[in-house]
This record gives structure tokens, C-alpha cells and sequence, in this order.
């Protein structure tokens, strides 16, 4: 019987990866694009190391922010100036359709590292590519950021600037004070106040990927917490402050591992992630603090399934939505040779 091709043999080799991806629903560019982000991290740094860019790496703090709506770019600015300004080293990254405005950012923001990474998870993919690359760097603690609108959700961007105002305080010395906490080794997370929500919250379909995740890292004891959802919690819209040794274990995720766009609202790996970067520390006896801009106080130790707050804004968005609804039935009604009845 003849020897298979050399190109045969590679397309049989390639046949479980190919349908791996179907089911996964991930395109290949992605794994290809998120190993050439990891590259040009490292070249960064080497550059970094031969000689300043514009502003060299300062200490060992870093912001990382991911951009995905870029018309929110110019409302960010003014954060990322005062975390410069405190010697945060400030990384953003940057989805393919917008890979173009690195420049721009580049220059408002000089010494800013862009970086390209696929949207999946939406902000969580990129976010841990950078961790990862900070951890390995030695750096010890990293702002998560991201252009977050919350479509579904109505107050989206009223959320958003509120959690960043309280993330990156206006006062130089509470931002200070700020990095001084996470320095703390017993720091795990500091988080914006007020988004603190229990893990009860749409718990069902994270728990079995949440307990995986964090597993690995945890004594059987402290992993029994996670019997009770109500008595632990999570920063809701993926914003906080961290210490990255408390997160370690969970930044290298397989790139497979995060659907495509569109997403489900809830139970995917990225929704698990959201709630174990804030329990893993949690369940590792480290300190859990939040910040209203002006204040960084120890976390309520407790939390309401969905606050009060986050409520109403949920119901004040469905009642304009079915507002806008009933606004388009009545034009429709209206329109010359429809039959109103």
C-alpha cells in the first residue's frame, strides 16, 4: 500500500483540531492572533530594556485597559493620564477592527503599550493575555478596565464612569494610598463600591466552571465554601484593582475555551472568570477591599443577590424598551395604507 503524502498526512494530523473549532465555534485566526499578541508583548519588553519608548516601564503597577468601543476612548483619557501620572504603566488592548488606533492612543498617551487581541470573552481574553506577561514581567498588581456599555442593561455607561471614577480617584493621594493596599501581600482585590454582587447571583450555570477553576489552587476546605453561594461575592463588570500572584492560577486559559460573538448572557467561561477573580483570592484568605473614589475601606462581607440599584436601572430599561416598541406599533398604525384595526 503506498505511504501517504507528506500533505495528506498533515491534513489528517489537522482533522480533531478543525473539529474542535467547529464545535467550539472559534475561528483559527483567533489562537494564531492571540499567540502573535504574546510575541509582541515580549518584543516590547525587549525594546523596552534596550532603551526608553517614549516612557519606559516604571515600577511594577500596570493598568490594562481593553477598548473595544472605541467612541468611548476620549471619556477615558483623563483616567489614564492620572494613573500615569502615579507611575501605573498603562496598557490597552485593542479588538482587530480598531488594531488602527494604536497610534492615536500612542500619542495621546505616550509609553502606552497597545497591543491587538481577539474580543472573545469580550474584555476577559485580552485582559489575562496582558496579566499573564505582567506576572511573568514581576510586576505585582494590575488595574482591569475596559470600555464596558452594557447594551442589555440600560445605565451601561453611567456604570461604567462610575466604577472608574471610584477605580482611579480623582485625589493623586487616595490614588496612592490605592496602590499602596494592593502592595500589601495579604491584599487579594480591591473593587468598585456598590458592585459587589453575591455569588448566588446566576450562579447555576457558572458553578461547575467556577469550582473548576479555582480547584487547582485551593484547600479541599476552602473549596467547600462554594457549597453556599450567598455567604461569597464578586465584582460585577469585570473592574477592579488586583494583586496578580492572587490571580495566577487562572490567567492562562485555552483561547478555545472562549465562543464566539454573539455570547450568552450568562454561563460562559468569561462569566465564570468574572466571579473567580474575585473569589479565588477570596478562598485564598486574602483581603477583599472596595473604593468609592474617595474612601478604600474592607469589603461588606456580605452581599444582596442583585442590589436595589442594578434593579431599577434593569426595570427603567425594559420599560423604554417596551416604550419604543409600542412608539414604533403606533407609527407603523399610522402609516399611509395600513389598516388601523
Amino acid at each position: 500500500m503506498p505511504r501517504p503524502t507528506l500533505g495528506r498526512r498533515i491534513r489528517r494530523r489537522l482533522r480533531p483540531v478543525r473539529a474542535r473549532l467547529r464545535e467550539q465555534r472559534t475561528d483559527l485566526r483567533d489562537v494564531l492572533a492571540v499567540r502573535a499578541a504574546r510575541r509582541h508583548l515580549d518584543r516590547l519588553d525587549r525594546l523596552d530594556r534596550r532603551g526608553p519608548r517614549g516612557r519606559p516601564r516604571t515600577g511594577d503597577t500596570a493598568a490594562v485597559l481593553h477598548l473595544y468601543y472605541a467612541d468611548v476612548w476620549p471619556a477615558l483619557v483623563p483616567s489614564l493620564e492620572r494613573l500615569a501620572a502615579a507611575g501605573v504603566d498603562l496598557y490597552v488592548t485593542l479588538p482587530r477592527q480598531h488594531a488602527h488606533l494604536a497610534p492615536e492612543v500612542e500619542a495621546a498617551l505616550p509609553g502606552t503599550r497597545c497591543v491587538t487581541v481577539p474580543n472573545r470573552g469580550r474584555d476577559v481574553l485580552p485582559f489575562l493575555v496582558v496579566a499573564e506577561h505582567l506576572a511573568d514581567r514581576g510586576y505585582v498588581a494590575a488595574l482591569k478596565i475596559h470600555a464596558k456599555k452594557s447594551l442589555h442593561f440600560g445605565a451601561g455607561d453611567v456604570w461604567r464612569d462610575q466604577m472608574i471614577e471610584q477605580l482611579v480617584p480623582t485625589d493623586p493621594a487616595i490614588l496612592a494610598e490605592l496602590v499602596e493596599v494592593l502592595h500589601r501581600p495579604d491584599t487579594g482585590v480591591i473593587g468598585p463600591r456598590g458592585s459587589y454582587f453575591a455569588l448566588s447571583t446566576y450562579w447555576a450555570g457558572n458553578a461547575d466552571t467556577v469550582r473548576r477553576l479555582v480547584e487547582p489552587a485551593v484547600t479541599p476546605e476552602a473549596l467547600s465554601r462554594l457549597d453556599d453561594p450567598r455567604e461569597l461575592g464578586f465584582f460585577a463588570g469585570t473592574m477592579f484593582w488586583t494583586r496578580l500572584d492572587a490571580i495566577r492560577p487562572l490567567l492562562r486559559q485555552d483561547t478555545l475555551g472562549f465562543v464566539r460573538e454573539p455570547t450568552p448572557k450568562d454561563g460562559t467561561l468569561a462569566h465564570a472568570l468574572e466571579r473567580a477573580m474575585t473569589v479565588l483570592p477570596e478562598l485564598l484568605g486574602r483581603r477583599q477591599y472596595d473604593c468609592d473614589g474617595t474612601v478604600i475601606a474592607p469589603r461588606a462581607v456580605r452581599a444582596d443577590p442583585l442590589p436595589q440599584w442594578y434593579r431599577d436601572a434593569t426595570l427603567a430599561a425594559k420599560a423604554e424598551e417596551a416604550d419604543k416598541a409600542a412608539k414604533a406599533r403606533r407609527n407603523r398604525d399610522r402609516a399611509p395604507g395600513t389598516d388601523p384595526a
